[in-house]
């Protein structure tokens, strides 16, 4: 594969690119077509739905003020008065005139007495038959007083109204007064079926017979009023015309005997369907043209230095292969029975002993230069965040890294006068053992090592860290030198500088030491809850002064103290949510004022939650209650969402909606959560049985508790106590060793 050229390489990723983004973008676009067009006739649908069951209110509503009308007491003694009474006629007059303010749907009223032969108009006023001018109304009355509240069209003149006559039912035959209510059509349409403003939509209602209620009527709804099915209470269907596909949806309104219908035009929404599909191939198009971009730009970059590798290999070992991969991969099993590879392990041998053993030597001056020089120099070359590196690459990848930059070093570093051996101990860095003639400074020894670096972070896209020695005889005790330099190499997480360090950083830095009162974490923590942000960052800048001046075993002791201190007093608001994270958590950071940058943001964070919480609104506050509560009788194993809703004087639906609104996470699922919370403190603070401790928790069952508690941590309660007793030890010897150091 590393053989090839950058174009071949270039080729084959932009026929993959193509064959995988081209199909997958024309069938993603296909699909949210269709997926639209779907859920446009279902939100159509629930629209409608929902308009029906509005209408069937509004109307029933209406019909139910219209009864109250009909059934006052004032009226009633008009409807069936036969003589004449002028006081009764004004206070029948204020009555209907009042109730008619009370309801903006209705435009006027009628009250006829059959006795006296005469009519209340709410919009005129009392009048003999003769004079009443609404005639069709009158001959309705008088000629078929049958219907009773039923909604029915009734027309005057242009103006169409909605009416509904009264009394309810045609108890006798022979009545003597009747109410008839008319309706504003325009505002029970602009209230009940209204289309928003939309352009593209009609919304109507119609009778059985297909008679316009209420809306609008044009040649669309003629002819979907024939495609509807009857006895169906809700149904859709498509609607085709020379303008364009419509979408007809329509709901029954059963206790009225009519249908709500919904015509919707396609072809606007047809268009915009299409843009987006357009945009979504655009922009696959454009996703494609950037991988490509990337496809030879990365082939061009990173093949080189395998090939070069592979060069190396083949020029100093003559491994052959039909490829850079088998090259290297030969190379590497050749390298396990090489005589290199002992040489290797003798020069670890050398650096960890301190001295060289007689068959050491031996194989030393057989496979290097390095015994023929007086003088020695020792390098290290510490990777940063090599914890991170670790996560990400398993040990042969790391290995295969670590190769790289060795190879990277013996070439820059490496000179005929000059040899160099590398060593690598499996860990975070790697040795540079270099020979010289003199012990006098190599100030092009410095200059190459910061090309190192450089070159490092350039081809590998690693960030190192380098030490160097002074010069040393060969038969000087190494492991010393090696100690110190390796130690060296952590003066940066202190400092912050980045620089090839020498061993005279390391005497000004051995120095250094200031000691840290114990009172200054508990006055950190104090102004930090009484919310004084400046004076917490202040407190912090000191702090990391003196943290400088400590070496890095005991600066990173004092900021697992600190860390320790902050998470145990704001467990909930802090980004390290358990002691056991802490140390993981600074290994992240590359040096201590990257600590202190986090942990300053990690205050003003604190400090606004505190403040936060300071300010709680009424929900809030009833959210508190209700957790309150829960911890307060989460050994109750009858606790439920009623019982919590009782003590706090409302709905059981309204504190399920409110818990999960505010707190992100159903109540129901809190209770079990907490539940599992005080399990998991009796199994580490206490010695109870199991048993015990799943009543003590509120658990109805041994099963459910069993089950809920290996569904929460992937283990039983037993095992659960013996892992965390193990943690405690393990945390107890390390505090004791560091405390030692």
């Amino acid at each position: 594969m590393f053989r090839s050229t950058s174009w071949r390489i270039f080729v084959i990723s932009g026929i993959f690119f193509a064959i995988t983004i081209i199909p997958f973008s024309l069938f993603l676009a296909n699909r949210f077509s269709h997926f639209a067009y779907t859920q446009v006739g279902t939100f159509n649908q629930d629209r409608i739905d929902e308009m029906a069951e509005r209408t069937e209110f509004m109307l029933a509503k209406l019909k139910w003020y219209s009864l109250n009308m009909y059934e006052d007491h004032t009226v009633q003694s008009w409807l069936y008065a036969s003589a004449e009474n002028l006081l009764q006629n004004a206070g029948t007059m204020r009555v209907l005139t009042k109730y008619l303010s009370n309801e903006p749907f209705i435009e006027s009223a009628y009250l006829f007495n059959m006795r006296k032969r005469e009519v209340i108009d709410s919009k005129v006023g009392l009048l003999p038959f003769e004079e009443f001018a609404d005639r069709s109304m009158l001959q309705r009355i008088e000629r078929n007083p049958g219907s009773f509240l039923r909604y029915f069209d009734h027309q005057i003149g242009r103006n169409s109204y909605l009416a509904l006559q009264l009394p309810s039912t045609p108890v006798q035959k022979n009545r003597d007064g009747y109410l008839v209510v008319l309706f504003n059509k325009k505002e029970l349409q602009k209230h009940l079926i209204s289309g928003g403003g939309r352009a593209d939509a009609l919304f109507s209602i119609v009778d059985d017979q297909g008679r316009l209620i209420l809306g609008e009527s044009d040649e669309r709804l003629e002819k979907s009023i024939s495609s509807i099915r009857t006895g169906l209470e809700r149904g859709s269907f498509e609607l085709n015309r020379a303008g364009g596909e419509a979408f007809v949806n329509y709901a029954r309104l059963e206790s009225l005997g009519w249908n709500i219908v919904s015509i919707t035009e396609m072809k606007q929404f047809r268009e915009k369907a299409d843009a987006f599909k357009t945009v979504i191939i655009n922009y696959s198009l454009l996703l494609l043209a950037v991988l490509l971009l990337i496809a030879y730009w990365n082939s061009r970059r990173f093949v080189g230095p395998f090939r070069r590798l592979a060069d190396q290999l083949q020029r100093k070992l003559g491994v052959k292969g039909e490829n850079d991969y088998g090259v290297i991969e030969k190379g590497v099993v050749m390298l396990r029975d090489h005589y290199p590879l002992i040489k290797t392990e003798y020069l670890r041998q050398w650096l960890l002993q301190g001295r060289l053993t007689d068959s050491a030597r031996a194989a030393i001056a057989r496979e290097s230069g390095l015994l023929d020089y007086e003088w020695l120099r020792l390098a290290v070359v510490k990777i940063d965040s090599y914890y991170e590196l670790s996560e990400q690459y398993d040990f042969v990848s790391r290995k295969l890294l670590k190769y790289a930059i060795g190879n990277i070093a013996e070439e820059l570093l490496g000179r005929p006068e000059r040899p160099i051996e590398v060593v690598d101990f499996g860990s975070d860095h790697l040795v540079l053992i270099v020979g010289a003639a003199t012990s006098s400074p190599d100030a092009n020894l410095t200059k190459e090592l910061k090309e190192l670096r450089r070159q490092v972070a350039s081809y590998v896209k690693l960030n190192v860290t380098i030490a160097e020695s002074e010069a040393r005889r060969v038969h000087d005790d190494l492991r010393k030198v090696y100690d110190d330099i390796n130690e060296l190499t952590l003066f940066k997480f202190v400092s912050g500088d980045d620089k090839i360090y020498i061993e005279q950083d390391f005497e000004r830095y051995a120095d250094l030491q200031a000691p840290i009162e114990e009172a200054v974490h508990e006055n950190l923590i104090q102004t930090i809850r009484s919310g004084k942000e400046e004076k917490a960052l202040a407190m912090l800048d000191e702090l990391f002064v003196c943290l400088q001046t400590m070496k890095y075993t005991e600066c990173q002791f004092q900021l697992k103290l600190l860390l320790f201190a902050i998470v145990k007093s704001f467990s909930k608001m802090t980004s390290v949510q358990s002691v056991e994270g802490i140390e993981h958590h600074l290994r992240q950071f590359a040096t201590l004022a990257d600590v202190c940058e986090w942990l300053k943001e990690e205050t003003g964070r604190i400090i606004q939650l505190l403040s936060d919480r300071k300010g709680f609104n009424r929900k809030e506050k009833q959210i508190e209650e209700i957790i309150e509560f829960v911890r307060y009788h989460i050994h109750d194993p009858m606790l439920s969402v009623d019982e919590i809703a009782d003590h706090i004087a409302l709905s059981a639906k309204y504190v399920r909606h409110l818990f999960h609104e505010q707190y992100g996470l159903t109540l129901s699922n809190f209770i079990l959560n907490e539940r599992i919370g005080k399990v998991k403190e009796l199994l580490e603070q206490t010695t109870m049985q199991v048993a015990d401790i799943a009543v003590e928790s509120g658990f109805q069952t041994k099963s459910h508790f069993f089950t809920a508690f290996k569904k929460a941590t992937g283990m039983t309660p037993s095992q659960y106590r013996e892992s965390k007793t193990e943690e405690r030890n393990e945390w107890s010897r390390y505090m004791a060793e560091n405390s030692a150091n």
